[in-house]
């Protein structure tokens, strides 16, 4: 969102900002298994705490500093990146053992996973605005505060779960990975194209079709808002008894369609298609997180829910790290962001095909786990 304002003032390149996104994303990786482990072995509240101190630290680094040169920057970002993530894994962790084995356990991952969304709907609709108006250290300041004020709130009033004291068989990273494959693989194809949404479809409208930043930005609300409906609907949809794998190539399908008529579609079209194009590309591209949840809750024991969760998001993160940089450097080969969506609708299709194989006892709607170690 404040991809225009965080070029101008840094002088990064383009290039250089897919590298800054991966090394954030790499940060997360880093950051994902200590925070499972926090979770599983200390209890949501310390991990909370772990997490968001030393997210204030890149954070706050980058409101009082905000250095010029490309190095500092990738560290500070990095920083950022390493514990953000684990905040998320917290809530999500909470929130998927409270509602586990219940008829609304969907709806529950659902209503968790579009608070992402509406976020970042807010953030698209307020940040590039203060990106023109404020100094951007200032922006990244009142971020600061934000997650300050957020991380006392969670500490105090969420509910969380007190650390289960599990075997250590139960935490062995094998063990786990072996049931949650299919979902790591899903991951790792479908989370670049979140994040190049966030990341080059700004750039785009204002590279490419010469939009004022904040327009931009309140398209790509648009399609977090829609992403954020499509995740409620999937949710209760799921809960219903559809397969989560049905719902997962449904989405991925949609993504890669909407992908593929914006890569092939002039920029220059009508405000009203444009909206259109967004709403499909939310739902498809941002809509999938919460059902990946679900299907990890259906194969992991409430004792390994933190690690489980870190492990799908270092997936989906190492596909990041993989894919982002590819597409800036194809747009600065091509000089058109085009040839990038298309390889992101490429991963979605391949997401989708995966998915339409029969079912294995990996995949699927299956019973439950029976919680506990």
């Amino acid at each position: 969102m404040l991809s225009v304002a965080f070029r101008a003032a840094t002088g990064v390149s383009v290039g250089r900002m897919g590298i800054l996104m991966s090394a954030g994303a790499f940060g997360a990786i880093v950051g994902m298994l200590p925070a499972g482990f926090a979770h599983d072995r200390m209890g949501s509240r310390v991990a909370t705490v772990l997490a968001g101190s030393w997210a204030l630290v890149g954070l706050g680094g980058l409101g009082v500093f905000l250095p010029r040169g490309f190095w500092p920057l990738l560290i500070l970002v990095f920083l950022v990146g390493s514990a953000l993530p684990a905040l998320s894994l917290v809530g999500l962790g909470s929130v998927s053992t409270l509602f586990q084995g219940t008829r609304h356990e969907g709806l529950a991952l659902g209503v968790r996973q579009a608070s992402a969304p509406l976020g970042g709907v807010l953030a698209a609709s307020l940040l590039p605005w203060l990106g023109h108006v404020w100094p951007l250290q200032r922006v990244f300041l009142a971020l600061s505060v934000n997650l300050a004020l957020w991380t006392v709130i969670l500490t105090v009033f969420l509910p969380v779960r007190r650390a289960i004291s599990a075997p250590r068989s139960s935490l062995r990273l094998r063990h786990l990975f072996v049931h949650v494959r299919g979902a790591l693989w899903t991951s790792f194809l479908l989370a670049p194209g979140q994040y190049a949404l966030l990341t080059y479809v700004i750039f785009d409208l204002h590279d490419k079709a010469g939009r004022h930043p904040v327009a931009a930005g309140l398209l790509l609300a648009v399609a977090l808002l829609s992403g954020l409906l499509s995740r409620l609907v999937l949710g209760s949809i799921h809960d219903r008894g559809v397969a989560v794998t049905r719902l997962l190539r449904l989405a991925a399908g949609v993504g890669a369609t909407s992908l593929l008529l914006w890569a092939g579609l002039p920029r220059d079209l009508p405000l009203t298609a444009l909206v259109l194009i967004f709403m499909a590309l939310g739902a498809g591209v941002d809509g999938w997180n919460a059902l990946l949840t679900a299907w990890l809750a259906e194969k992991s024991r409430t004792s390994e829910r933190g690690l489980g969760l870190a492990l799908v998001g270092m997936a989906g993160l190492f596909g990041v790290i993989v894919w982002i940089p590819v597409l800036g450097i194809l747009q600065r080969v091509c000089h058109s962001y085009r040839p990038g969506w298309v390889v992101v609708a490429a991963l979605y299709a391949l997401a989708a095909f995966t998915l339409a194989r029969p079912a294995t006892p990996s995949s699927g709607r299956l019973t439950p786990r029976a919680p506990g170690p």
